[in-house]
């Protein structure tokens, strides 16, 4: 049943009618590249068909692995992650390192079609635990409208880490000269302090379009922890979506489409 409504949805998504103004937007914690339902097989084909499929002009993935030992285990030999799904997709790839992990790094990987600029800067951890970073892409719609593209994945240990590291993320955005779309698994619900501190001109998508479906674990038993969020003077949102394909990761897709509003306030 699941699969079932996973197709409906895709398919509803594929004929939703687009404007070139509109920005199509995907983030997926994608657990290091290993299926959920079926532990030790790689994810890396089901994810790059997904992509295919639905052509988001970014996409931000977490729990990204890069040439690691334990990536060797569901592959033939250690891959580069977010590589190999950009030359399978047909996107750009980026990848951007959180920490050292077995014998490779670890961290978010960034999708686009059109981007400059990438880079990574590291997340502030005052409690400990392990290194948190974010991956930004400076990419463009297709109506030439350049904007920079965040991801990033949240302690999920200590709040006090949490609370720092959304503030250097809204610290950052904000002194962009573009306009700014940030997204990933934040590890927070919207009843946390975390969530309630970020200031008003961001729009969390899933809030404004008045859907609370976990974006984790299963609809009894999880949580939505996964965001896109995005400057409300410049953009409004068009569509949300939380994809019902949950086989894949322990995480589900998360997707939107943004509109660049015509005369945005400064």
């Amino acid at each position: 049943m699941k699969q079932f409504l996973f197709v409906l949805t895709l398919s509803s998504l594929l004929a939703f009618p687009l404007s070139a103004q509109e920005i199509k937007i995907l983030t997926y914690n994608i657990l290091h590249g290993e299926r959920a339902d079926r532990p030790s097989v790689s994810n890396l084909e089901e994810i790059s068909n997904l992509l295919i499929q639905l052509q988001p002009e970014v996409i931000a993935l977490q729990e990204v692995d890069s040439m690691t030992a334990r990536s060797s285990r569901f592959n033939e030999k250690p891959i580069d992650y977010v590589s190999q799904l950009g030359e399978r997709s047909g996107y750009q790839s980026y990848f951007g390192k959180a920490m050292d992990y077995d014998g490779g790094g670890y961290g978010e990987g960034i999708l686009a079609k059109s981007g400059t600029n990438y880079h990574t800067i590291n997340l502030p951890i005052p409690a400990g635990g392990e290194p948190r970073a974010m991956a930004w892409v400076k990419s463009m719609a297709k109506n030439n409208l350049e904007f920079y593209f965040g991801a990033t994945h949240l302690c999920h240990q200590f709040e006090e880490n949490r609370i720092a590291q959304v503030d250097s993320i809204i610290a950052y955005a904000d002194s962009l000269d573009k306009p700014v779309i940030w997204v990933g698994d934040l590890n927070f619900t919207p009843d946390s302090p975390e969530y309630q501190r970020i200031p008003e001109h961001w729009k969390e998508a899933g809030a404004e379009a008045g859907n609370p479906q976990n974006t984790y674990g299963t609809p009894e038993n999880g949580g939505r922890i996964d965001y896109i969020w995005y400057d409300s003077r410049k953009f409004e949102l068009v569509d949300y979506k939380v994809l019902d394909q949950i086989s894949f990761s322990d995480h589900y897709p998360v997707w939107a489409v943004l509109r660049p509003i015509k005369n945005p306030k400064q």
